[in-house]
């Protein structure tokens, strides 16, 4: 029997479209209609006592005198709960258009949908019955309501921007995803996402949040008297804040009344106990106005109440009125920071941050504390430089008597690093590192310029009877990584006449044409003899990367225009350049031996330490080369190691409770061997060649 559609239903569907906006404010909406998780695991009402401080950014999403909404903060604040979740449910119930909500990746969008957006719309009472009945109108990506109007979640991309109208757009988590910088060459996502809007005037609405997650592009940079509100310069959402009108949340002192910036510059702590967590309890405000500093955890609430969002050019009084004049803009932007949190305390601010410091004066990494004062306080990182420069003559008077190229007692595992280099010189440059849990040395560093190919079999000298090496246009060439590195061993330094093997190979796998090519064919070359783990082919990457080394597997069999045979066989290394840059620096900044020093032996000459100062940060925060004819082999080397720690594992303490065999002591680690009874690397057992796969059998 055929289903006809009923007129009547479909008019009372669509209804509500005709309807005039429910007029009560956003916040109001969200406290009557949206369904949060509670602590309790239950699903209850928002409350706005919760977070105060989201009122006036929530209320002013319907503003008819803006075009776009920007808010900066750290993390566990509920502006994402507020600004996302909440728009959206005002959206369904009190004024239906088309909305799109964009996250950071595909995977993301459903994660938010199946975790947060539809468990809100389901288990609100109000919400649920102005989902469409279909079935197909309701799946991860796509919502279509019962009135028509469409909600879709999904992420950065031109097909998803493109041909399309909004009426509303919230982009979330902006400075998670470095796309959002440029989408695929078509320009921002903020600006995208006005122009997606712009043909509902002032109606539309765009919106932006993050906490921040861009590194500050001038470190000399300090805050201007005229503008006192202005983000450090920086990319992503704090470029876009700086676009509006600059609001600062203020609150009040509980002693004088007077309002000051919810800043971190404000807390106050015993800085003379060494003792993190005992220094972190000690936390309290201080009040620029009355010098109080006294100011406990248990006044904040009261003072997040009494708090105000004020304007760049404007000031509040102790009455909490607010004077000035408005810079003149289409933005509406906002910034508060982490002591302001409503779900973070003084104390885990201050511990978090400590926490980090000591990791930094511990490892030379600045990623925990990066992490901390972008997630935790809000604000912006600075990358901290040492205040002297970096000096070739400097490093060089570090320089200590050793045994030429013998492992010194200490190091506990090898790592062979290598660069390709091009041109007439054609060369491998080999840079050999000891390494342990915190320390590193240079035990090696030499060029391979020849190959095993015969030129003249008559020839004695070496220059004469092998052609130079070419690793980009003879595959064989790479085989003398394996003679030459891997089949080597190099001398314990205890007069025990044993030797240590090198435990792994990263090595550059661009360059001219070619190079890549072979480079994978060199990795297939050792899966055969089931030695591919030893080698780490690695490609440097943007400077938004948020891992230290992502993996990849680049397959281009469908690229017409690509020369290398990339099959997605071979794992290939993305490096974040500039932060692995900064972590060496940070090392090489430590003077005395000790957590994150590195030893260089005193056979290298000059050149050496010149090759490791090349590269300094530009104004952008980019490690360059102010001279681009100054060799930085040694330099990028060293990075290289540096990289190796983060594909081993070695830079997290849990790995040194139970180190791997090939990072144990001497007497118990398997690279280490006698020449006298082991005269190879060892040889791993031969990979099985591969059988066709039998589905079933009849007999």
């Amino acid at each position: 029997m055929i289903n006809y559609g009923d007129v009547c239903q479909i008019k009372r569907d669509i209804a509500s479209l005709l309807k005039p906006p429910v007029r009560m404010s956003v916040t109001e909406a969200v406290q009557e209609y949206a369904r949060v998780k509670l602590a309790s695991g239950n699903w209850g009402k928002w409350d706005i006592e919760t977070t105060p401080y989201m009122r006036e950014p929530l209320d002013m999403l319907t503003s008819r005198r803006h075009r776009g909404l920007i808010f900066v903060g750290p993390a566990r604040t509920g502006k994402s709960q507020a600004l996302v979740d909440g728009f959206v449910a005002y959206d369904v119930k009190c004024d239906p258009s088309d909305m799109l909500v964009v996250q950071i990746t595909k995977e993301k969008a459903a994660e938010f949908s199946k975790k947060r957006i539809g468990p809100m719309l389901d288990n609100s009472p109000d919400l649920q019955p102005l989902l469409s009945p279909r079935g197909h109108d309701n799946n991860l990506h796509d919502k279509v309501l019962r009135a028509g109007n469409y909600l879709k979640l999904a992420w950065p991309a031109k097909s998803i921007f493109a041909s399309s109208e909004w009426r509303r757009v919230i982009i979330t988590d902006y400075d998670r995803s470095q796309t959002l910088l440029d989408v695929e060459g078509e320009g921002s996502g903020f600006d995208l996402a006005l122009k997606r809007t712009q043909s509902f005037r002032s109606r539309g609405m765009a919106v932006a949040e993050s906490s921040p997650g861009y590194e500050v592009l001038d470190p000399d940079w300090v805050p201007s008297t005229e503008k006192p509100h202005e983000f450090p310069p920086t990319l992503g959402v704090g470029a876009l804040y700086n676009l509006g009108d600059r609001r600062l949340l203020y609150w009040p002192c509980p002693s004088c009344g007077e309002f000051f910036p919810a800043q971190w510059k404000y807390l106050r702590w015993n800085e003379s106990e060494t003792d993190i967590r005992k220094a972190s309890r000690t936390v309290t405000c201080f009040c620029p106005h009355c010098g109080d500093a006294e100011i406990k955890q248990t006044a904040k609430q009261q003072m997040l109440m009494a708090s105000r969002w004020v304007p760049e050019g404007c000031n509040i009084s102790a009455a909490g009125e607010i004077t000035g004049t408005l810079i003149d803009t289409d933005f509406l932007s906002y910034w508060m920071e982490g002591p302001a949190a409503s779900f973070q305390s003084w104390e885990q601010l201050v511990y978090n941050y400590l926490s980090g410091v000591k990791d930094f004066e511990a490892t030379g990494s600045q990623e925990k504390l990066k992490a901390t004062i972008n997630t935790d306080q809000g604000r912006p990182y600075s990358y901290q430089k040492s205040d002297r420069k970096r000096s070739s003559d400097r490093l060089a008077e570090r320089a200590e008597v050793t045994t030429k190229r013998h492992v010194p007692e200490g190091a506990l595992f090898l790592v062979a690093c290598v660069d390709v280099q091009a041109g007439k010189d054609r060369r491998f440059v080999v840079q050999v590192h000891g390494n342990s849990e915190h320390e590193r040395w240079v035990i090696d560093r030499y060029n391979i310029k020849l190959s095993a190919r015969i030129k003249d079999d008559n020839a004695t000298e070496p220059t004469e009877r092998y052609h130079q090496i070419d690793p980009a246009g003879y595959p064989e060439d790479w085989h003398q990584l394996s003679k030459l590195i891997l089949d080597r061993g190099y001398p314990l330094d205890d007069e025990s006449g044993r030797e240590m093997h090198v435990h792994l190979i990263v090595c550059d796998h661009g360059g001219e044409d070619g190079v890549s090519d072979n480079a994978y064919g060199y990795y297939r070359k050792l899966r055969t003899e089931n030695r591919h783990h030893k080698l780490m082919l690695v490609k440097g990457g943007s400077s938004a990367q948020t891992e230290m080394v992502k993996i990849t597997r680049p397959d281009n069999t469908k690229r017409a225009d690509r020369k290398a045979a990339a099959k997605g066989d071979v794992p290939l290394h993305i490096l974040a350049t500039n932060r692995l840059k900064d972590n060496v620096s940070s090392k090489l900044e430590r003077e005395t031996e000790g957590s994150g020093y590195v030893h260089f032996p005193d056979w290298l000459g000059a050149w050496f330490y010149e090759e490791l100062t090349a590269e300094s940060r530009d104004e952008q925060g980019r490690w360059d080369k102010a001279n681009k004819k100054r060799a930085n082999e040694a330099w990028d080397l060293l990075c290289y190691n540096e990289a190796a720690q983060y594909q081993l594992q070695t830079h997290k303490p849990k790995f040194w409770l139970s180190p791997a065999r090939w990072a144990q002591p001497w007497n118990e680690n398997i690279n280490v061997y006698h020449p006298d009874k082991q005269h190879q690397a060892p040889a791993a057992k031969q990979a099985a060649p591969r059988q066709r796969r039998v589905r079933y059998r009849t007999t």
